[in-house]
């Protein structure tokens, strides 16, 4: 079964049952702490109308800057700047302001899968001092989805980060084609089975094959299109097939474990699923995969979930309307059960720098308390001018669920966010690209987030990309991965990387895992 064993889903929803209840209609809680707390919101200013300036990705949009006469209200807290870099830029923009003594932002947000090589430096704030400030923060961390709080928020132990965004990858596909009366009678006469949804990456790559050869001549529609180009993190799609195949990163001694038997088999399965796809297949990138979504042209795409969100607006309302979402394909097991893997790709946390003032130090763990918080959090994450997917509860409750479906009230529209309406047009499609979220994140499948993570994703991507082409063999090209990763661990150090693949091995077990 490999490094994860399954969550069940009555203990995650048991879990997330609990959390929801203590945070109440207002999200404030009686607080567990020792000593008397703030209470929030409130009810005076906290803050001498301290004004922040901070860093973003540019793909992250605006949430922060709608957010900020909202908290200045609240508390005396807003935004002055911001700064946008690329998110592949993360580490070259950021490091060299955490290492300063006078960093230019008050608090960043950046791709969690730089979190641990961030924190490691010692130079973020921890924040678990702050936490113990206001009250119901006990009952906020166990409402941040344990799938994204013990691996982006937490380092050796203390709390460094505030979950912003959870990323998760899923299934989408196209109602339509799977209730054609003519390719149900097709796909069941070739097959001997109904045409299904695929729950297993064999159904998955005869789904794909079928679609293709029936639709391809004839409509221009080809089963599925996977993402391969390495600096797309074509290694990131490869995991959601491998990981369900018991696959892991490594050992506990960072002895690569990509180039296993169970690698190998996924990498030649995950090659015939490849073969299938549109021209260009051996090299697609994420803006070919979104333009084809867009325009109709696969029937199946694996992607994060946001795919079926930003994608409304480009297309007419039949086709946006026939997206639906499901549960990533998976491994069947000796007992009869499958085993899922969704890769949690990329992400958001949010972090203060521990030079910064301590007055503002304060002032900035507010604001990225808050707007991570469900009072608004519940809000932006149902906004197309946001750029977060759900990391709470109350995310995927039917109340968020109608919230795609209407204005958000925290915003009107200017010219950085000129439409005000909500995301889709019912409550069906709303509430089944919640429910496909909340599949996923049961299963979910932690991306590498420490000290050499691009260089470990960059490795696995190029080779993973050769194999595709042909170059190489699937055992050649996961065994000059593993040859790739062993020398980036002698480079970063063995004790290093152990220790700080340690946080990795903790999270997991902490959650029930098995390592």
């Amino acid at each position: 079964m490999g490094m994860f064993s399954h969550i069940t889903r009555r203990k995650f929803l048991k879990g997330a049952a609990a959390g929801a209840a203590a945070l109440g209609a207002s999200g404030v809680a009686a607080p567990r702490l020792g000593r008397a707390a703030q209470a929030v919101p409130p009810g005076k200013k906290l803050f001498n109308d301290i004004e922040l300036t901070y860093f973003q990705d540019s793909n992250w949009l605006h949430a922060p800057l709608w957010l900020s006469d909202h908290l200045m209200a609240e508390a005396g807290v807003g935004i002055k700047s911001r700064e946008q870099y690329d998110g592949g830029d993360a580490v070259a923009k950021i490091l060299p302001q955490l290492l300063s003594r006078n960093p230019r932002f008050d608090w960043v947000q950046f791709p969690s899968l730089f979190f641990g090589a961030f924190a490691e430096t010692g130079q973020l704030e921890p924040l678990d001092q702050y936490l113990e400030k206001y009250e119901g923060t006990s009952e906020y961390l166990d409402w941040v989805m344990p799938a994204y709080r013990e691996f982006y928020t937490k380092w050796a132990g203390q709390t460094y980060g505030i979950m912003l965004d959870g990323d998760i990858h899923i299934l989408h596909y196209r109602k339509s084609f799977f209730e054609r009366p003519e390719l149900q009678k097709k796909f069941s006469k070739r097959f001997q089975r109904d045409l299904a949804v695929p729950k297993t990456w064999f159904e998955f790559l005869d789904a794909t094959q079928f679609f293709t050869e029936e639709l391809s001549e004839s409509e221009g529609v080809y089963g599925s299109s996977m993402v391969i180009n390495p600096p797309n993190f074509g290694w990131g799609f490869w995991m959601d097939v491998a990981a369900g195949n018991g696959v892991n990163y490594f050992d506990e001694n960072m002895n690569p474990t990509i180039n296993t038997a169970q690698a190998v088999e996924a990498l030649d399965l995950f090659k015939e699923i490849v073969q299938f796809g549109p021209p260009g297949k051996e090299s697609l990138g994420l803006s070919t995969s979104i333009q084809r979504w867009q325009s109709g042209g696969d029937v199946m795409s694996v992607w994060w979930i946001d795919l079926a969100e930003f994608t409304v607006q480009q297309q007419g309302m039949e086709r946006a309307e026939d997206q639906r979402g499901d549960i990533v394909p998976g491994w069947p097991q000796e007992d009869g059960s499958i085993n899922h893997r969704a890769i949690s790709l990329w992400c958001r946390t949010g972090a203060i720098p521990k030079n910064a003032p301590e007055d503002v130090k304060e002032a900035a763990f507010y604001f990225l308390y808050r707007m991570s918080h469900p009072d608004y959090s519940d809000d932006i994450v149902a906004d197309e001018y946001c750029g977060s997917d759900p990391f709470g509860v109350s995310h995927y409750t039917d109340a968020a669920a109608q919230k795609y479906l209407e204005p958000n009230p925290q915003r009107g529209t200017n010219e950085l966010w000129a439409t005000n309406s909500g995301i889709f047009q019912n409550f069906d499609t709303s509430r089944n690209h919640l429910d496909a979220g909340l599949k996923n994140v049961e299963v979910g499948y932690p991306q590498f987030f420490w000290e050499g993570a691009s260089e470990y994703g960059d490795a696995l991507g190029r080779n993973i990309q050769k194999a595709i082409a042909g170059n190489l063999t699937s055992q050649q090209a996961l065994d000059e991965a593993a040859e790739e990763w062993v020398q980036i661990v002698q480079k970063l150090g063995i004790d290093s990387q152990k220790a700080q693949y340690a946080n990795f091995v903790e999270g997991a077990r902490s959650l029930g895992y098995k390592i």
